[in-house]
């Protein structure tokens, strides 16, 4: 079977870096979107209304100026943990996929064991213990999220190691190090781009999680702080749909384009390896 990027999978990337571009605006130029200072209090629990978009929470701020705001703080934490995690499970996952015998065994052993650990309850005991800064959230999310890039990298590396150019690479005595980093990891980017893809949405997901059980940082204010701050304040036993449903919105919308624009990376891959094993 041939793989073809398609008008449909240009679409989904051109809906997802469109999505992508709108919350990059409001994170790096957030003055341009705000109606008021986010820690300017009015009366509280005000409904949507020309002055207040979405209304007000429970101390009187309003909603929409705090929703612009978090987005900074959610896209870093997205970006930053899946950073560091994809260079872990690359490094991992070249070492592994590469490496021939006990020390490959060793290192596939463990992207096994991290991969049968539940992350999210062992990602909420660890931020409970380290505390709720957004640098201990992000190491945490990062060193516990990297065994499924880790595997894909190992899967793609073992079938590179099997085709005749790596074969002739070793044959002819290249160093180990520079077939693996200068001849098998320029063919591997695009695995590693839709992983780190997926990932930032996933740690974006995760973050919201720790957040809304009252784990995150509570200085910050994040979309999923937004939310536990709704659940907590009532604002959901009290159906004040507005001021739980935009975050939720934001995070559902982020997590959406980064599937989108994986969609098309993944096509990408498939189309070149099709062609190249043809």
């Amino acid at each position: 079977m041939r793989y073809k990027v398609t008008g449909e999978n240009k679409t989904f990337l051109f809906l997802g870096v469109f999505i992508i571009l709108v919350f990059l605006a409001w994170a790096l130029f957030p003055g341009l979107f705000l109606s008021y200072d986010i820690k300017h209090s009015f009366s509280p629990l005000q409904k949507p209304s020309p002055e207040h978009w979405l209304g007000t929470n429970d101390l009187g701020y309003d909603i929409y100026s705090e929703l612009i705001m978090a987005t900074s703080t959610t896209l870093t934490i997205g970006f930053a943990s899946a950073f560091i995690s994809i260079i872990i499970g690359t490094v991992i996952g070249l070492l592994s996929g590469y490496i021939s015998g006990a020390i490959g065994e060793i290192l596939n052993g463990i992207i096994n064991i991290f991969l049968l650990i539940p992350m999210l309850p062992l990602i909420i005991v660890f931020s409970a213990y380290f505390g709720a800064g957004i640098k201990n959230i992000i190491l945490i999310i990062a060193l516990l999220g990297w065994c499924s890039t880790a595997r894909a990298v190992r899967a793609r590396v073992k079938q590179l190691k099997q085709m005749p150019f790596v074969e002739s690479l070793i044959i002819l005595g290249i160093p180990h190090r520079e077939i693996i980093f200068k001849h098998i990891l320029p063919n591997i980017t695009e695995v590693v781009s839709a992983r780190y893809i997926l990932t930032v949405a996933g740690c974006m997901l995760t973050e919201a999680s720790v957040s809304f059980l009252g784990l995150g940082d509570h200085v910050q204010v994040t979309w999923g702080g937004m939310v536990s701050s709704a659940f907590r304040g009532g604002g959901f036993v009290r159906g004040l749909v507005y001021w739980y449903l935009a975050p939720g919105c934001c995070i559902m919308l982020c997590s959406l384009a980064f599937f989108l624009i994986n969609q098309y990376l993944d096509s990408r891959t498939n189309t070149f390896y099709a062609s190249y094993l043809e």
